[in-house]
């Protein structure tokens, strides 16, 4: 901390938070409106995230001490680094093309470019954005958010809560349908015709440039813990099947321009739709994605799937999900007064999920990563072939 006063306790794998601190005045204006105001203890904890997440570079529990006084005062905040995509460590993984268009992407700050857009106040009711305190910008490449702490209910995830986040999602699709006015607040980013990412451009150079040719390395599925796992599942067609369905995706994001489109969240994961452990009927928006329109029931995807990509849960859950989440999601735009065929979000929902996340469901093993474990690996091929079969309806 600026003025070296202040004891600030470090884990050891911290050093990017430097890129975030702010000095103890700036602090203490934050914590209390009382000019007495003095911080003595700053305590930072690291929150573990998916690692390879591109435009984060680190994301902290920051817990701060103080006292105005005889009163002691405190707070907490939740932090996030951002960085600019030509700073993100394994962009040279990606092959080329691929790799300067993605660098060249303005989207790495979306979130704050959102907030600052005022979309809160397009958030129907049930919905809210955190409170956002501070930012500290670094230089050109780096932004260091200081957000309201949202203490997470840690109970699972129910079917009532999908259905509910199912609903609201509809809500948030109908009011900002394309040709809506209040897309015109919209940063400047969501207007670009390029490198801006919609659905087409991710597809393109994500999935069909890095996750389709290690389908289609034979050795990948030789190798031990995919091996292993697939024989044990008894699904030796899943890697043709895979395989086809890239064949697909062509025709697949064709027929997804021709649906109805709406801007949405872009990654609307459990993860990202905070319910609060004094409130479990609200959703606190974070982390927007893909900021171009999108096919309708797009967000439906994430939602479903969010948990299970992250190991939180079995594939086997997702077909009932599924029944759950298509018609309130068409609830939340009936509510709206924005009224489709529950045939048109669902395929919409289908396709848009195929071409983003079947192709890249299974973690084949990578120097650079963590080796996967059994139970994962089972999980994930189960989660290929529950997206291969649910491809299979649209025939």
């Amino acid at each position: 901390m600026d003025g070296g006063a202040v004891p600030v306790h470090l884990d050891a794998d911290t050093p990017p938070f430097t890129l975030a601190e702010l000095p103890p005045e700036t602090l203490a204006a934050m914590m209390s409106p009382d000019p007495g105001t003095v911080v003595d203890d700053v305590r930072v904890t690291p929150i573990r995230y998916a690692w390879g997440s591109p435009a984060t570079a680190g994301l902290w529990r920051v817990e701060v001490g103080g006292h105005c006084g005889d009163r002691r005062v405190s707070a907490r905040y939740f932090v996030k680094l951002l960085r600019h995509l030509s700073r993100w460590p394994l962009l040279h993984t990606l092959p080329e093309p691929s790799r300067s268009v993605f660098a060249q992407r303005r989207n790495w700050r979306i979130e704050l470019d959102m907030y600052e857009s005022g979309i809160g106040a397009v958030l129907p009711p049930g919905m809210r954005t955190p409170v956002l305190h501070h930012v500290r910008r670094e230089g050109e490449d780096y932004l260091g958010l200081w957000w309201e702490f949202i203490d997470v209910d840690p109970a699972p995830w129910s079917l009532d809560d999908f259905a509910r986040t199912a609903f609201l999602l509809g809500r948030l699709a109908a009011r900002r349908a394309e040709g809506e006015p209040v897309n015109d607040s919209l940063p400047e980013v969501c207007h670009l015709p390029w490198p801006a990412p919609g659905l087409r451009v991710f597809v393109q150079h994500r999935v069909m440039a890095v996750d389709v040719p290690k389908l289609q390395n034979p050795s990948n599925w030789h190798s031990a813990p995919v091996a292993t796992a697939l024989e044990e599942l008894g699904d030796a067609g899943l890697p043709e099947d895979l395989s086809r369905l890239a064949e697909r995706v062509p025709a697949l994001l064709d027929r997804l321009d021709e649906l109805p489109q709406t801007y949405a969240h872009g990654d609307a994961s459990p993860q990202n739709l905070l319910i609060p452990r004094e409130d479990r009927a609200t959703r606190v928006v974070i982390d927007w994605g893909l900021e171009k329109l999108l096919p309708i029931g797009f967000d439906l995807g994430q939602l479903l799937i969010g948990l299970a990509h992250a190991d939180e849960l079995w594939a086997e859950a997702l077909p009932s999900l599924e029944r759950a989440i298509v018609p309130a999601y068409c609830e939340g735009l009936t509510e709206e007064r924005y009224r489709l065929d529950e045939s048109i979000v669902r395929e919409g929902f289908v396709r848009s999920l195929i071409c983003r996340s079947a192709l890249s469901a299974i973690p084949f093993p990578d120097p650079a990563q963590q080796p996967v474990g059994h139970t994962t690996m089972l999980n994930r091929l189960r989660l290929s072939r529950y997206l291969v079969d649910l491809a299979a309806t649209l025939d």
